[in-house]
């Protein structure tokens, strides 16, 4: 297993895997499997970051992408303490073997080599207990609810809204 930054000769490998998160767990992302697939591979290079304080690691067995997360510093002066982790997915088939812990306790690693950054924020749809006891298990912990956050097919998603004190 090698987790490592992605870089703009991922993009085709970054744009399956994105793929595949949307398609086959639609609940769980603010985006949609029909709004991603449209976009060209260009898209998706330029949608991952080139600098430390923004990126996106993957896991890789036998050179195949099996699981993402990507992390966002807050660019404005005031908020740049913050940092924002999204689009966490690993492959069915890998759940359970610690692949999703792997990649968060590296992406908390690197974040905390951020000097600025002192607190990573995190949205997770509340039906998600999965994924939601991984976070916990981390040290995450719930700081609010954001009720009827994502509307799909006329069916509401609530968020529940997490964060780490990681200085």
């Amino acid at each position: 297993m090698i987790i490592r930054k992605l870089t703009k000769y991922d993009a085709e490998d970054y744009r399956q895997i994105r793929l595949e998160a949307l398609y086959k767990n639609p609940d769980s992302f603010g985006t949609t499997y029909h709004e991603e697939e449209i976009k060209t591979i260009e898209q998706f290079r330029d949608r991952i970051p080139v600098d430390n304080n923004n990126f996106i690691l993957g896991c890789s067995e036998d050179k195949e992408l099996i699981g993402i997360v990507a992390l966002q510093q807050e660019s404005r002066i005031k908020l740049r303490h913050k940092a924002y982790i999204s689009s966490m997915y690993v492959q069915q088939e890998y759940r359970g073997k610690g692949i999703g812990k792997l990649l968060l306790n590296e992406l908390i690693e690197r974040a905390k080599a951020i000097n600025e950054v002192e607190i990573l924020l995190l949205d997770i749809v509340k039906s998600n207990f999965l994924a939601k006891q991984l976070y916990l298990s981390l040290g995450f912990q719930i700081y609010g609810i954001e009720k009827m956050a994502y509307k799909f097919n006329n069916q509401y998603f609530d968020l529940e809204l997490m964060g780490l004190q990681i200085k």
